[in-house]
């Protein structure tokens, strides 16, 4: 089952921190962003950072409905 956490600082480093600290963690899942800008900060400066994460990112369109993504995980 999900769980809330509610971490303080910058959003990449507490997001490491978090999956660092909490081995229960098994996948990180973020939502790209729809815009022209690209995917969204999160997504490229944890990308970047993903081959240091002790778990797997998986990176979701923003735009993919909560159905679609039941039905594909």
């Amino acid at each position: 089952d999900p769980e809330l956490v509610i971490r303080e600082g910058e959003p990449v480093a507490e997001i490491i921190a978090q999956v660092q600290d909490d081995p229960d963690i098994g996948v990180l899942v973020l939502g790209a962003g729809t815009g022209k800008k690209g995917p969204g900060p999160l997504v490229t400066q944890l990308s970047k950072n993903s081959g240091s994460l002790p778990i797997p990112i998986t990176i979701v369109p923003g735009d993919l409905s909560k159905e679609r993504l039941e039905a594909i995980t």
